[in-house]
């Protein structure tokens, strides 16, 4: 084989990536690549030239303007108490979702006509169970792309 077309075995010590985070490319990034076979090959130059295009700004959702979350790990039993304990927090108090947050730069609260969506999702090695609240976003919450949101 050449230098200029490479395996999969190669593509992953040329790019300097794990064999998964190439296959993930192959199915996420629309990497240049070719599947002869059973096989993948690479062409080097088409590789660099991919490289050289990206632009990490892509990869930053523009629907994402401000985020805060907190993982709570355990036992299901225990999780559930925990999103019963945190509904009852907030909807004991004036609907406000920073005594769930307490990082958040600003007090937030959940409007009177908002919806709740139940999901469940299977997204790479993940399930997912989500129950969601959301609500049109009010013009004094907006914020600039990916800018943090500033105390009132």
């Amino acid at each position: 084989m050449t230098d200029d077309i490479l395996n999969l075995e190669q593509a992953v010590e040329f790019l300097g990536v794990s064999e998964k985070t190439l296959i993930k490319l192959l199915r996420e990034e629309h990497i240049p690549a070719r599947k002869i076979g059973r096989e993948w090959r690479f062409s080097r130059e088409a590789l660099m030239r991919w490289l050289a295009d990206g632009d990490s700004m892509s990869y930053i959702n523009p629907n994402d303007r401000y985020m805060v979350s907190e993982d709570i790990p355990g036992e299901s039993a225990a999780l559930f108490m925990k999103v019963r304990e945190a509904l009852a927090s907030i909807s004991h108090g004036d609907n406000s979702i920073k005594t769930l947050l307490p990082e958040l730069d600003r007090d937030v609260t959940i409007p009177a006509d908002a919806t709740l969506r139940i999901s469940y999702k299977q997204q790479r090695d993940v399930e997912k169970l989500e129950f969601k609240i959301f609500w049109e976003l009010r013009e004094d919450f907006k914020l600039e792309a990916n800018q943090k949101a500033k105390s009132s």
